[in-house]
C-alpha cells in the first residue's frame, strides 16, 4: 500500500486581517452565480478530424517495405517469388479494413466508406494515415477510433487533427478568482521585496501570467495524465454528469482492483469518476481486515483539485483560471479508501502512456482481459501519492515502462511528500521528476520533504503549522494555500452547480506542487511536442531559478536537524525554484537555449526576522527505526511504519499534540470548510 501525498485544507487558519476576506460564497448573491451553471468556454469548435494514423503489432518500417518492393520489381520477369513483406503487410491490411467495413459502428458513423478502396499513406516510421471519403467530428473520430483500437492487430490510433498555432493570452484572466492578493497569487508574476507586504511577496511562484502574454497559453494537444482518485463533475471542468465527461477532462479509466478500498461496487472498470475515499468508524470496526489500520477522515476529492490546477476552464468570467487554458486531463484512478496500492498505480502507469494494462486476471499469474486501449496516451503522468519505502523495481520498472511509450515517451511527476523529511516514492525513483513544495516567498514550507530525490521546487501552500505558522499571529509566514476547484462533500461528491457546496477551495502541500510542474510540462509540449522526457526534465533544472537565500540569523539551510521551513539548496530541493517563462524558452530551442544570469533573493522581512529569532520551526527530525511489515491479512494502512509515524509525532510533541503530519491535515480540513469570495 501506498498513501496520500497531501496536506489538502478545505480552508487556512489564516491571520485577522485576511481572514475576513475569506467568506463561502454560499452567503453571497454572486457565489450563487458562480455555483449555478456552466457557462461557455467561448473557445472554437474542435476541429475536423481528416482520417486516423493506425500502427499495426509488430509492423515494418516503411523503408523495410519499400526495400521490399524494390527487390521484387528487380525480379526478371516470369519468376514466382514467395511473397515478401510488403505483400504480407498488403494482405494483413486488406483483412483489417474488411472487418471495419462490416462494423456496425463504422458503417453507421461512415456509410459510403465501406464501398470505396480506401487510400493509406505513410506517417511515421511504420504508422499508416487512413484516410476517409469526408472528415468526421472529433466525436464520430473518437466512435470510430475505438473500434479500429479495439482490433487484435492495431498496437494504437491517433487521430488526424489539425495543429493551429500557439495560442499567446491577449489579456489577464477573467476568472474572478484570478485576482487579488488572496486570490490566485501562485498563478502571478514574480514580483515584490523585503519592503513590501507578506502578501504581496512573490519571489518563490514560477511566474505563469507573464508566460501565458509572452509566449504560450497551452494546447489541448499535451495531455495530462492524473493518477489519482478519480474525477467529479464540476463547471469549471466542463465536465457533465452523469460519466463527468466532456470539457477538460477526457475519458480515463478505474484501475483499482479491491472492490472495497474502490468504493463503487465493483473493481477495475471504465469509470474514472471518484466516488468519494472516506473511511467511518463504521469501516473500521465492519471490515478491520481493510480499514483496520486507516485514520478516518471525509473524502478529500483528490484527483479532481489536481485536475483543476492543470485545465480548469480559464478567462471564461467564471471561477479559477488554470495553468493550461486549452489543457486536458486524463482521469486515471489508483486510489480508493485508504490509499492506492502499488499494483494499481503500475497498471495505471501503463494504461495513461498508451501501454497494454491488465483489466482482470485469470489467478494464475495471467492476464484474462486487458482494458481497452487508452485513445489519449498522455505525454505527462502526475502522481500525486506516496509511500516511504524504497522506490523498488516495480515502480523503477513502470517508470522505464512509460518513458519508453509510443509516441515519444512519458514523462513522470511526482510528489515528494509532506513528512518533512526523505522524500517519498515514487518521486525518489530513478528519471522521476520529483517536486518540493515552497513558501511563497521561495523558502520551503513547513511540511515539505526534501533531499536527494528532488528534481524542482515550487509553490504548494504554506500552512499554519509549525512554530513559524499561526502560533505567531500578525508574524505568521503561512500562506493562503492554492486556490482552485474543490468539493465539499464529506462523504459523496456534492452537487457543485449549487451555491454553498465547496467548489472552490485552498490547498496545501507537495499534491499540489506536483501538478503545478505537470502542467509546466504541458506548456513546454504545446510549444514544442517532440521535446523527448530527458529534454523535459533537462529543460525544467536548465530554467529554474536560484533558490532564495537569507542572512538573517537562525534561518538556516533545511536539514534533517532543520526539517521546516528553512532555506532550500539544490542538495535539498532540487536544480532550483521552476520558472515558466524560461521553460517555455528553453522548450522552443533546446539546443540553443542559454539560462539568463540570475542571483539569489536575499530575504530579510520584520517576519521573518520575528519568527528566526522565537524558535525553529521544527525540532529535528529522529532517526526512523526500521519499518515493520504489515499484518498479513491487511491490505491497507498508510505508506509509513508506525513505529517511524510515532517517531515522528514524538519529535513534533513540543509543538502540538502528537499527531502525524497527515492525521492533522485531515483533522483540520474536518473542523474547516469555507470557501473564499472572489479577489479583486
Amino acid at each position: 500500500m501506498v498513501a496520500h501525498a497531501d496536506r489538502q485544507s478545505a480552508a487556512m487558519s489564516l491571520p485577522p486581517r485576511l481572514r475576513r476576506a475569506f467568506i463561502c460564497f454560499s452567503a453571497l448573491a454572486l457565489g450563487t452565480a458562480l455555483c449555478s451553471a456552466a457557462p461557455s468556454r467561448g473557445s472554437s469548435p474542435a476541429p475536423a478530424v481528416h482520417g486516423l494514423i493506425v500502427q499495426l503489432r509488430d509492423a515494418p518500417s516503411h523503408v523495410v517495405l519499400a526495400q521490399d518492393r524494390d527487390r521484387a520489381r528487380a525480379l526478371a520477369v516470369g519468376t514466382a517469388p514467395a511473397a515478401g513483406v510488403a505483400t504480407r503487410e498488403a494482405a494483413r491490411w486488406q483483412r483489417l479494413l474488411a472487418v471495419l467495413r462490416s462494423d456496425a459502428t463504422v458503417q453507421r458513423e461512415l456509410p459510403a466508406w465501406a464501398a470505396e478502396a480506401p487510400r493509406r499513406d505513410p506517417a511515421g516510421a511504420s504508422g499508416q494515415l487512413l484516410h476517409f471519403s469526408r472528415p468526421l467530428t472529433a466525436e464520430q473520430a473518437e466512435r470510430v477510433a475505438a473500434r479500429v483500437a479495439a482490433l487484435p492487430e492495431v498496437a494504437w490510433v491517433a487521430a488526424n487533427t489539425r495543429e493551429r498555432r500557439q495560442a499567446v493570452a491577449g489579456n489577464v484572466p477573467s476568472d474572478p478568482y484570478f485576482g487579488g492578493p488572496a486570490g490566485q497569487w501562485w498563478l502571478y508574476a514574480v514580483q515584490g521585496s523585503n519592503n513590501n507586504a507578506i502578501e504581496a511577496r512573490l519571489r518563490g511562484v514560477p511566474g505563469f501570467l507573464p508566460a501565458w502574454l509572452g509566449s504560450s497559453n497551452g494546447s489541448a494537444a499535451a495531455v495530462v495524465a492524473v493518477l489519482d482518485s478519480g474525477i467529479t463533475c464540476h463547471p469549471d471542468l466542463g465536465n457533465v454528469a452523469p460519466g463527468c465527461i466532456g470539457g477538460a477532462i477526457l475519458p480515463g479509466y478505474d484501475f483499482v482492483a479491491d472492490s472495497a478500498y474502490a468504493n463503487d461496487g465493483d473493481g477495475r472498470d471504465a469509470d474514472a469518476r471518484d466516488p468519494g475515499d472516506w473511511v467511518s468508524a463504521a469501516d473500521r470496526s465492519q471490515d478491520t481486515a481493510h480499514f483496520g489500520s486507516c485514520d478516518l477522515e471525509d473524502s478529500s476529492w483528490h484527483g479532481s483539485v489536481n485536475a483543476g490546477i492543470i485545465a480548469a476552464q480559464t478567462d471564461n468570467g467564471f471561477g479559477v483560471a488554470a495553468i493550461n487554458w486549452n489543457g486536458r486531463v486524463l482521469p486515471v484512478r489508483v486510489a480508493g479508501k485508504c490509499g492506492a496500492d502499488l499494483a494499481d498505480i503500475i497498471e495505471g502507469m501503463r494504461w495513461a502512456a498508451g501501454l497494454p494494462a491488465c483489466k482482470r486476471s485469470n489467478g494464475a499469474g495471467g492476464c484474462a482481459e486487458f482494458a481497452p486501449p487508452n485513445l489519449y496516451p498522455a505525454r505527462i503522468i502526475n502522481i500525486s501519492f506516496g509511500g516511504s519505502a524504497a522506490c523498488g523495481a516495480a515502480y523503477q520498472q513502470a517508470i522505464d515502462d512509460v518513458r519508453a511509450a509510443p509516441g515519444g515517451g512519458s514523462v513522470v511527476v511526482a510528489a515528494a511528500g509532506n513528512g518533512w523529511g526523505a522524500v517519498s516514492r515514487p518521486a525518489s525513483c530513478e528519471r522521476v521528476i520529483g517536486v518540493a513544495a515552497l513558501n511563497r516567498d521561495g523558502f520551503k514550507t513547513n511540511y515539505s520533504n526534501f533531499g536527494a530525490g528532488v528534481a524542482i521546487a515550487t509553490v504548494g501552500g504554506d500552512d499554519d503549522d509549525g512554530a513559524w505558522g499561526g502560533a505567531l499571529g500578525a508574524n505568521s509566514l503561512a500562506d493562503s494555500g492554492v486556490l482552485t476547484i474543490g468539493n465539499g462533500g464529506r462523504t459523496t461528491p456534492a452537487d457543485c452547480t449549487q451555491a454553498g457546496t465547496g467548489c472552490y477551495l485552498y490547498h496545501f502541500g507537495t499534491s499540489f506542487s506536483a501538478p503545478i510542474v505537470a502542467g509546466t510540462v504541458s506548456l513546454m509540449l504545446s510549444v514544442n511536442p517532440g521535446l523527448s522526457p530527458g529534454q523535459i526534465e533537462q529543460g525544467l533544472a536548465r530554467s529554474a531559478r536560484p533558490h532564495v537565500g537569507s542572512g538573517v540569523a537562525g534561518f538556516g539551510l533545511c536539514s534533517q536537524a532543520n526539517p521546516g521551513r528553512c532555506l532550500c539548496t539544490t542538495a535539498t530541493c532540487g536544480a532550483g525554484m521552476l520558472d515558466v517563462t524560461q521553460a517555455l524558452l528553453y522548450a522552443s530551442a533546446p539546443a540553443s537555449y542559454v539560462a539568463p544570469a540570475a542571483t539569489a533573493a536575499l530575504l530579510d522581512a520584520p517576519e521573518l526576522r520575528t519568527a528566526a529569532a522565537s524558535a525553529p520551526d521544527r525540532p529535528a527530525n529522529v532517526a526512523p527505526p526500521p519499518a515493520p511489515q504489515p499484518p498479513a491479512a491487511s491490505s491497507g494502512g498508510g505508506a509509513m511504519g508506525a513505529l517511524w509515524l510515532a517517531a515522528l509525532a514524538a519529535a513534533a510533541g513540543a509543538l502540538r499534540p502528537p499527531l502525524s503530519g497527515w492525521r492533522r491535515w485531515r483533522l483540520r480540513r474536518k473542523a474547516r470548510s469555507r470557501c473564499p469570495a472572489p479577489g479583486r
